[in-house]
């Protein structure tokens, strides 16, 4: 019997920077965030995923909201990146990742086209904070 395969924690994966928090201003207000990212080609050999695929991330703010910018360089830190290479797991340390940072539930919804296949793909995590 073989073990389950381990993925590195978030804080594992090395030369990706931290996403920023920045104050809500009316954390007293009901308000849901949804950052929706044009993805960048992550894959230099693929080229995938094709334009046009996003990354939406969602949650009810609280205290602290995700930043643009530095999510913005968080997301591009994957380019290429030797160790998160399929979109699954892409998402799911994304997902991990914001929701760590705002120490509440976020979920992730990956909507992407490919090249060399004739398919689209949605993937839907949802992450609570590990630490």
């Amino acid at each position: 019997m073989t073990e389950p395969h381990q993925s590195p924690s978030v804080s594992d994966i090395p030369d990706i920077p931290d996403i920023a928090v920045i104050d809500n201003a009316k954390p007293a207000m009901t308000m849901t965030v949804e950052h929706i990212l044009l993805l960048p080609e992550l894959c230099y050999a693929s080229k995938n995923p094709k334009p046009g695929s996003t990354l939406t991330i969602k949650y009810d703010a609280g205290e602290k909201l995700l930043e643009l910018f530095s999510l913005d360089k968080h997301i591009n830190a994957y380019i290429g990146h030797p160790i998160v290479r399929d979109m699954e797991f892409f998402t799911q340390t994304i997902a991990q990742s914001c929701a760590d940072k705002l120490q509440q539930s976020v979920t992730v919804v990956a909507e992407l086209d490919y090249n060399m296949i004739a398919q689209r793909q949605r993937i839907t995590v949802l992450a609570v904070p590990e630490q």
